[in-house]
Parts: C-alpha cells; structure tokens; sequence
C-alpha cells in the first residue's frame, strides 16, 4: 500500500511543474532619413528603385533561401507601390566604369531613381537568459541552467543614384519570444495543459531548438521591408 501510495504522489509532484514564459527584451528599429530623402520622395513618389545585395556581409550560405528571402523584399516593394527594377539588368548596366563615373547617364540608362542595398543580413543570432515569468508576471531566475533562442537582424543602406548621395540607414531586428508580443511558454503545467485539453485547444509550447525556422526569417524580412517603406515615407 505504501508503495502504491509512493507512486501515486510521484507524477502529481512532477506533474505540477508552474507555467514558465520567457521573454527576450524589444528591440526597436535603428532608422536615419535624410531630409534629402524625405524631399525626393515628396517631389517623386513613387519611386523607381533597385534591390541590391552585398553578399560579403551575410552569414547565410543558402542560395536558394537568399534568392527567396531578395524577392520576399522585391514582391514587398511591390506591394507598397514601388516601382521595382530588374537587379541582375541593373548590376550588369553598373558593371561599365563610365556609369559608375557619371551617375546621370546612370540614371538614364537603368531609369532608377533609389539603390536600396541589403548590406548585412544576420540569422541565428543568440538571445540567452537565465529568466522567467509567471503566468502572473512575475519574474524568476533559473540559477543552474539558461534560455537559448535565436533571433535575426537586417540593416539596409539607401542611395540616391542622381547625386550618389547616402540618403538612408535602417536596421531592424528580430527577437525571439519578443516581451512586447508576451514572450513564449517554455514549461506548461498541468492545469493549464489540462484546461486546454478539456476546451479542446492544443498548448503550444515551444521547443529548445536556437536556428531560426524558415517561416520566422521570411515573416520577418517581409515585416522589415513594410517597416522600411513606411519609415521612408514619413
């Protein structure tokens, strides 16, 4: 009978683990526009513009995922209502020195008014704590093991091609179980779990793994891109 009873408090013990969140600080967006910029889009909207990537300042090594996430960026240009230049026509038109020298016939020959260049492009970047939440809010600290998740950031530069004129710096960030969307649930506890199993939801808990899946890193490409044009426009 002892031994029963043994068994019987050993699952409840373990199986009334608290509800665990972690939550990873925000981190806004880093933005310079130029009032030249400002002025050009006021004077010329929409603008002509080309995507251009510096592929020596990327830790992706992916190129069919590069490919994928340069024409998430085009297809969001699109969408806000940019008029979006072929890039390989245009790197190939760049690549004659005298074009390079004179930016006007630049210019002319692409029809373009604005480079906007993917300069650095960072996945997996590591977010690490020893900190919780309650479900209640309050905060906890793990005082033998830390939280693992990974984030991503992207910085573009812009260009205006008439006066080569650095026209705009953006950078935008990506942080994994994000405080201002209420952080993720790394632990569930049995009520809760229980409680969703009696209203027919599923918990959604999330997992240990710190490499950014596929769906994160082009949802957030496509949220940058939409930040970026709305930031240019203001």
């Amino acid at each position: 009978m002892k031994k029963l009873i043994i068994l019987l408090i050993i699952p409840m013990m373990f199986g009334c683990s608290s509800t665990k969140i972690l939550k990873f600080s925000h981190r806004p967006p880093e933005v310079t526009t130029t009032p030249s910029l400002k002025k050009f889009l006021a004077d010329n909207y929409p603008p002509k513009v080309v995507l251009r990537v510096n592929k020596t300042s990327q830790n992706v090594t992916d190129n069919e995922n590069n490919d994928r996430l340069y024409s998430l960026i085009d297809n969001r240009l699109l969408a806000n209502g940019f008029v979006v230049r072929d890039r390989q026509l245009f790197n190939q038109i760049i690549g004659n020195q005298e074009n390079n020298v004179d930016y006007q016939k630049l210019k002319d020959k692409t029809d373009t008014d604005l480079i906007i260049e993917l300069t650095k492009l960072e996945t997996n970047v590591l977010y690490e704590t020893n900190k919780y939440y309650t479900k209640k809010g309050k905060e906890k600290v793990e005082k033998s093991e830390s939280y693992q998740r990974a984030g991503a950031s992207v910085e573009f530069k812009l260009v205006l091609i008439n006066s080569n004129e650095l026209a705009g710096l953006y950078k935008f960030y990506w942080v994994p179980c994000d405080e201002n969307t209420g952080g993720c649930v790394i632990t569930e506890s049995s009520k809760d779990s229980n409680k969703k199993i009696k209203t027919g939801k599923k918990g959604k808990v999330q997992g240990y793994e710190i490499v950014m899946e596929k769906e994160e890193m082009e949802a957030f490409i496509r949220e940058a891109t939409d930040v970026l044009v709305s930031e240019m426009k203001k």
